[in-house]
């Protein structure tokens, strides 16, 4: 929504988006001079807007390519939603985001700075990551993955991604190294990190005829009890901070496991079943 407003040369007011979109000024600044630095925006004190030079030179496309770019490509069920009448509606905004999943990273903006342009140039980097040195690492993304950002690159000719947050000590050097095609595959097809950085618990709805082979089986993933219902079917719950190792065992249990919370776990889960009835087509 703030793209396309911005598109159309409104100029917008931090007050006025904080109560818009129901977030802090502090959440919106974070978004203008990080997430959207790409674009030519320009700032008078709390307002930001477009440089009129630009104005209206990117189209619903373009907008759906910068979409497809941070990874909110499905977000909209259809892309007419990009047109400037419905988002930038002024009577009756129709979309609403309420507690999105963003890591703050304001201590670490110096640093991340310094990552985009490395990034950007190509430059050799070295840095500490948890009190472990990085000498020559090859940047080629930051990596938002569940909120968190992550530095995606090559160390020792392997593919790593390190958070953001635990770096310091950087050092960009003047060497450039030359992206692997190998390496750039990788990123783009395997998941950033199979691990989230604290335990989540996953609540399912199970049918009667699988609760007791889940809860006696032998397996890595041991669900605990949290309720049997009138109907046979019983509440579980399974703390994990691997995620992708979960959403592999519930997916051979489908269709008599439903995943109740968190919701973005279960989006992540019906996502993936729908990538594979996708390939059988």
């Amino acid at each position: 929504m703030i793209l396309t407003r911005l598109n159309t040369g409104e100029k917008l007011y931090l007050e006025e988006l904080a109560v818009e979109f129901n977030v802090s000024t502090r959440t919106l600044q974070r978004d203008f001079n990080e997430r959207l630095n790409y674009l030519p925006i320009e700032r008078q004190g709390a307002t930001y807007f477009l440089n009129p030079t630009v104005l209206g030179k990117q189209s619903g496309r373009e907008l759906s390519v910068l979409l497809l770019n941070m990874g909110l490509d499905s977000l909209f069920s259809g892309k007419h939603y990009l047109s400037n009448g419905i988002l930038n509606s002024q009577v009756t905004p129709p979309f609403l985001f309420k507690n999105p999943n963003i890591e703050n990273i304001s201590n670490n903006a110096q640093i991340f700075d310094k990552l985009v342009e490395a990034i950007q140039r190509k430059h050799v980097i070295s840095f500490t990551y948890n009190d472990k040195t990085y000498s020559e690492f090859s940047p080629y993304r930051l990596v938002n993955d569940r909120g968190f950002w992550y530095l995606a690159g090559s160390h020792r000719e392997r593919l790593d991604s390190l958070r953001v947050a635990y770096i310091s000590q950087f050092i960009r050097h003047e060497d450039k190294y030359i992206p692997h095609r190998n390496i750039e595959k990788q990123l783009t097809e395997q998941p950033v990190d199979n691990e989230l950085p604290c335990i989540i618990e996953v609540i399912v709805n199970v049918h009667r005829n699988a609760v007791d082979t889940i809860l006696n089986e032998e397996s890595l993933h041991q669900f605990v009890l949290l309720k049997e219902l009138e109907s046979g079917d019983a509440l579980l719950s399974y703390k994990t901070n691997n995620t992708s190792s979960l959403i592999r065992y519930l997916k051979s249990w489908v269709p008599d496991v439903e995943v109740l919370s968190p919701d973005w776990f279960r989006y992540q889960l019906m996502q993936e079943l729908q990538s594979y009835l996708d390939s059988t087509k």
